[in-house]
């Protein structure tokens, strides 16, 4: 039996009522992805093909997020309208299961990662009821695991029902099981509700399956890849095992990160060798960040891919952009969706860059607004260009040809083509073509009138 050949029982009904939120406990964020993006990662990667999602509230959240970003699951999905519990979860996705094994755990289980479900199944392939534990320091809120006098599982007894010596054992459920399904198929519906929550607990098929001589095994995994969290607080705990995580494999990989405790990196981000990464920098999203990089204090970068070399001044704020080789961009530069930077190019201070083009070499280094443009290489925008691209309704488009120089406090009204090398004179508004090698200027002649002021103290 290969682990395709392996189901899978994904719990994703809750709510989360400590979280005090209107939205579905497993789409709240741990880094950059929803919590249950980790464990349906998890069961992918560890080569499992069927997997049942039981769904709750927030039901149709929860589904389109996971059939857009996991686009080649066949995900099977059920809905428990009241959640009573686990074992009832478990009732109704069993006729789901194909396959003569099922994994099943809990939709919020952000730190899991493939390699704790592939110990699972190469351990206990040939098992038919495995639960998983580990030791908490602070076992509060969890099921506690009790065994006999031989060290084999006795029962699980949830936090709210154990007694004062049951609630000091610091071993507990960690909610993630190995399941024979025709077994379970047979307890399921013992179950009882006769509980503190009221709720019917699948750990509760385990007794049964003992009194039938069934040997339940247990297998023992680390709390680095097993913690849950029931509130806000417990969150942002995992958010900081998460991103410890995140940034040693990075600093491992030849990165280095100034301030590890204040740089915020997603679950998939790349980052080249030899790259520098300054405290207050968050990186997220589809992103990918070449060799040799230099990102200064509190820079943002969202869905973008940053090649060798490239230098990012302090505050600088990206977005779905691609900067090729060796630009050197900011402090205080702002890029917009769909905008390429080409290699060597620089933009400076309070820049605002959207959906343009800026060639190899090009200029713009003090505040000004480039938007729907195509700027040649070789290019020099002075400081105050404007690209009027908008006029109420439609977007229009600004080309500069290589070696074109613009002055300062120049507006370029869209649409418009300015010639390869054609130079504009500072504080020119240019509505027409600009053929190569011209010098255009629109500005007001200067006009000095002497003795104006004395005329006007005068008065």
């Amino acid at each position: 039996m290969n682990n395709g050949e392996i189901s899978a029982i994904l719990l994703a009904a809750g709510k989360g009522v400590r979280f005090k939120s209107n939205i579905p406990k497993v789409m709240h964020n741990v880094i950059d992805k929803p919590m249950i993006f980790y464990p349906v990662r998890a069961l992918v990667k560890s080569g499992i093909k069927e997997i049942v999602v039981v769904l709750g509230f927030g039901a149709e959240i929860v589904r389109e997020y996971l059939e857009s970003s996991f686009k080649d699951i066949g995900f099977r999905f059920v809905y428990q309208k009241i959640q009573r519990g686990t074992g009832d979860a478990v009732r109704i996705a069993l006729p789901k299961i194909s396959n003569q094994k099922f994994i099943l755990l809990y939709g919020d289980m952000p730190l899991i990662d493939e390699s704790v479900i592939r110990d699972l199944i190469r351990a206990y392939r040939h098992s038919e009821l495995v639960v998983t534990t580990f030791i908490s320091e602070n076992p509060f809120g969890y099921g506690r695991v009790v065994r006999d006098a031989d060290d084999n599982l006795l029962k699980t007894v949830e936090e709210k029902d154990a007694t004062d010596a049951e609630k000091k054992i610091r071993e507990v459920n960690a909610g993630l099981y190995l399941c024979k399904t025709n077994i379970v198929k047979k307890y399921i519906g013992l179950l009882k509700n006769d509980n503190a929550q009221k709720e019917y607990y699948f750990p509760d098929i385990f007794k049964f399956a003992i009194e039938d001589d069934i040997r339940v095994k247990i297998f023992e995994s680390g709390s680095e890849y097993l913690l849950g969290s029931n509130n806000r607080y417990e969150l942002s705990v995992l958010n900081s095992v998460l991103q410890n995580r995140i940034n040693k494999r990075l600093m491992l990989s030849g990165v280095g990160l100034i301030k590890p405790d204040t740089t915020f990196i997603g679950v998939d981000i790349e980052v080249g060798a030899d790259t520098i990464i300054h405290p207050n920098v968050f990186i997220t999203g589809d992103s990918k960040i070449g060799s040799n990089v230099k990102i200064e204090n509190g820079v943002i970068i969202v869905d973008s891919r940053i090649e060798d070399g490239v230098h990012i001044k302090p505050y600088c704020h990206i977005e779905k952009t691609i900067i090729k080789r060796g630009a050197i961009l900011g402090p205080f530069a702002r890029i917009r969706p769909d905008t390429v930077i080409d290699e060597e190019a620089h933009i400076g201070n309070f820049v605002e860059l959207k959906k343009t083009y800026i060639g190899k070499r090009s200029k713009a280094n003090h505040l000004s607004y480039l938007g729907d443009a195509e700027i040649g290489s070789g290019v020099n925008i002075g400081a105050g260009t404007i690209t009027c691209n908008y006029d109420g309704i439609n977007k229009y488009k600004t080309v500069l040809e290589d070696g074109v120089f613009v002055g300062s406090d120049t507006q370029f009204v869209a649409p418009v083509k300015i010639g390869r090398n054609a130079y504009i004179g500072a504080g020119s508004t240019i509505t027409e073509d600009v053929p190569s090698e011209s010098l255009s200027l629109s500005r007001t002649p200067q006009k000095n009138i002497s003795g104006w002021v004395k005329k006007k103290r005068r008065k």
